[in-house]
């Protein structure tokens, strides 16, 4: 067991473990104050997003950091069954962690004394009304108007307060009132309550839950960023020594989506199995058990056995759900539901409001659908639905799931990173707003004939001065084109594509929809795939009903002249990276250690782009000269690294746009290996175009003509080219 700190009450943390939550403790620490217009705040929480823990570092640095306001957190629980029991911990709890306060002594929460004992332990100057409230509770306890004692309890706060003993009220589990026998009025009279009163207060619960239920202000725990996930990641491996890398920590922030429950379950299981996270293939293991029996899967288990203590009952709804996800779109009619699921329609109505608050599904506008982000889900569910209803052998469905996962991993990551390097076609369409912008923006012919290649200062200067301007609409809401038609996700990752719509600037105002897609091409996208493009994005237009409606293409160098005359006949917009990246300027869019290596290795790490693989070349230079290899063997040597890093480059998409070089130097070869994170070589071969293809061989094919041997593979998630040079045949061949 951790030993608690002098300064760790009620949290699990230290607060220097607290990760990513830094904005949200602020934001209730000055709650706490009283400032506020309203004295009332509800904590919209996700699933699994570390709510209690936060609110339990908002108590500790109350308890610990100053000496007014008497911090009181309070968890509704399930196993109360009723709410005069539920009440009745509360009263007693908020004068237990009351005199805690007062005396400033942590331990007297752990002792849990009996309320007669709580009564002796109380300072002097508030025995007095800390006395009353026992002898009423205890006068009370057993009154015929339960309602009246609810109450009664629920006020104990604000008649502390009226004697000088102010509080912030921390009810977390909010939603789980209503689960209790007389819970419906439960959640009426606290609200109820705490509305009128002065008492800074805070209700925590599940989001769906919550939602618009309170007319109080409302503050919002997602899950984790990308970001912060991984630094939870990295805090936990430290503190459970579970050896993690950077692939493998963004590995799991990705697959998890950033949910620190399940974050947390794997690293706790790895750290019970003594196993490291080090490669995807540990990675999977330790998920595929969490999914199989573990946390993860008692979690959900634990969601369904609540729902339907009937087993038998959960077969058919298990069934549904497996059908829910293997539908394109994850999505099905509601009355299929209620026809499929077996139970009675009030049953179903209840079971489903519970599965869309615990965020298992989504219902509404006749549909059930089921996130295809949450992936831990999608397993749970297949793997459920294979072991209990197709009865599966459990070594069989484990098995597979694991190599499933394990192969899934690399493509997972190579996803995220082309989510990662998008455009993000939504929020600069967003920011639109009517505003009169240069033609050469939108138009790359126009760009490529008068600002191509010149510096960003004198493209802006040429932008500003453009006396000829173009109206972008106003656009009033925005999505992700697969939300409005399913089918293009299966040519285009959902962050690369979004429908804008708007009105025009003319003198009616019209209504226009702009549809918009950011397409891969290494060149200038030539006309065949800007017309693939047009058809795709005008069926979407045609499913909808667009009637007023403009495609917008942007490919990372623009369009050659035949398919810029393609967009004209189609009254399209073709468009280059670059150029969206000064439209975004323009508009203001917000759009481990390693060991040292022995005395004959090296290693470097250098950006990609700006030449950088130069660098790289001399630095090779100097190393081979010291080792005695000949010029003519160091110019074929600095060829190949030059093109491997140019390799490395090209379309990997990675996320910290690095280049990784090892340099192994022996008595008779130099051993280079060059690598990178991001999109594997593997994968790009998937995507490729023939033209793509012929400038990539062509480079792999100089690469083994200039080194002796040449090796690619993918690693986890990237590629590593691994080249050797022997110091005999460089001698031979200097000499020849």
């Amino acid at each position: 067991m951790t030993k608690r700190s002098e300064n760790r009450i009620l949290a699990r943390h230290e607060s220097a473990d607290f990760i990513g939550r830094s904005a949200q403790l602020e934001r209730l620490l000055r709650h706490a104050e009283g400032t506020d217009a309203s004295h009332g705040l509800v904590l919209l929480s996700a699933p699994s997003a570390g709510t209690s823990e936060l609110l339990r570092q908002v108590y500790d640095r109350l308890f610990v950091g100053q000496d007014d306001v008497i911090p009181f957190y309070f968890e509704i629980r399930a196993g109360d069954r009723t709410a005069q029991n539920t009440a009745l911990r509360f009263l007693c709890e908020f004068l237990l962690q009351t005199v805690a306060f007062r005396r400033r002594d942590a331990a007297i929460i752990d002792a849990s004394p009996e309320m007669a004992e709580i009564a002796q332990l109380a300072v002097p100057s508030e025995g007095y009304w800390i006395d009353r409230m026992v002898e009423s509770y205890q006068g009370e306890a057993n009154m015929s108007d339960e309602r009246s004692f609810i109450r009664n309890c629920l006020s104990a706060p604000m008649r502390a307060a009226s004697n000088g003993a102010p509080s912030l009220v921390i009810i977390d589990d909010f939603h789980a009132a209503a689960g209790l026998d007389g819970g419906d009025a439960f959640l009426e009279d606290i609200q109820d309550i705490f509305a009128r009163a002065s008492t800074p207060f805070v209700l925590a619960g599940q989001r769906r839950f919550l939602f618009a239920r309170t007319p109080f202000q409302t503050m919002s725990l997602d899950p984790f960023s990308f970001s912060d996930a991984g630094k939870f990641a990295e805090m936990l491996s430290g503190r459970m020594n579970v050896p993690i890398n950077e692939q493998t920590r963004d590995l799991i922030a990705v697959q998890l989506g950033g949910n620190a429950g399940h974050i947390g379950s794997m690293f706790a299981s790895a750290a019970a199995e003594s196993t490291a996270l080090n490669s995807f293939e540990h990675v999977e293991q330790v998920y595929t058990n969490e999914v199989f029996g573990g946390r993860m899967g008692r979690y959900f288990d634990s969601i369904f056995d609540r729902l339907l203590p009937d087993a038998l009952d959960q077969t058919p709804v298990l069934r549904v759900l497996s059908e829910n996800t293997a539908v394109p779109d994850k999505r099905i009619p509601l009355a299929y539901w209620k026809h499929h699921s077996g139970l009675e329609p009030v049953v179903l109505d209840a079971v489903l409001d519970a599965l869309n608050y615990n965020e298992i599904v989504s219902v509404g506008s006749g549909f059930v659908e089921i996130d295809e982000a949450n992936i831990v889900l999608d397993d749970y569910i297949r793997g459920r639905t294979r072991l209990e209803i197709d009865v599966k052998p459990r070594a069989l469905v484990v098995g597979e799931a694991l190599t499933e996962n394990v192969k899934r991993a690399p493509q997972l990551m190579a996803r995220h990173y082309r989510q990662g390097s998008a455009i993000g076609l939504r929020r600069l369409m967003k920011a639109f707003d009517g505003r009169h912008i240069s033609p050469a923006l939108i138009d790359y012919s126009r760009f490529k004939a008068e600002l191509k290649g010149a510096g960003d200062d004198k493209i802006m200067k040429a932008l500003s001065d453009d006396n000829e301007k173009f109206a972008l609409p106003h656009i009033v809401y925005t999505a992700h084109t697969a939300a409005f038609y399913p089918h293009l996700s299966e040519v285009c990752d959902a962050e690369r594509s979004a429908v804008a719509l708007g009105f025009s600037e003319t003198p009616d105002n019209d209504e226009i929809v702009w549809i918009a897609a950011e397409i891969d091409s290494k060149l200038e996208a030539k006309r065949d795939v800007a017309e693939f493009w047009c058809d795709r994005l005008e069926m979407v237009a045609l499913n909808c009903n667009f009637g007023n409606y403009r495609i917008w293409l942007v490919a990372p160098e623009g369009f050659n002249a035949d398919a810029m005359d393609a967009l004209r006949e189609r009254n399209a917009f073709g468009s280059s990276r670059k150029q969206t990246d000064l439209m975004a300027e323009v508009l203001n869019a917000s759009v481990a250690p390693k060991e040292s290596p022995s005395a004959s290795e090296y290693e470097v790490v250098v950006p990609m782009g700006e030449d950088t693989e130069m660098i790289a070349a001399h630095i090779i230079e100097e190393i081979a000269k010291r080792h005695g290899f000949p010029a003519k063997a160091i110019n074929q040597i600095k060829t190949a690294l030059v093109e491997a890093c140019i390799n490395a480059a090209e379309h990997s998409l990675s996320p910290d746009r690095r280049i990784f070089q090892k340099f192994s130097v022996s008595a008779d070869k130099i051993t280079i290996s060059v690598s990178n994170r991001g999109v594997r070589l593997a994968d790009r071969k998937l995507e490729a175009t023939p033209a793509d293809e012929g400038r990539r061989g062509w480079g792999l094919k100089l690469i083994e003509g200039l080194m002796d041997d040449v090796r690619i593979e993918s690693t986890d998630d990237g590629t590593r080219i691994t080249m050797v040079k022997r110091i005999k045949t460089a001698i031979s061949e200097a000499r020849a």
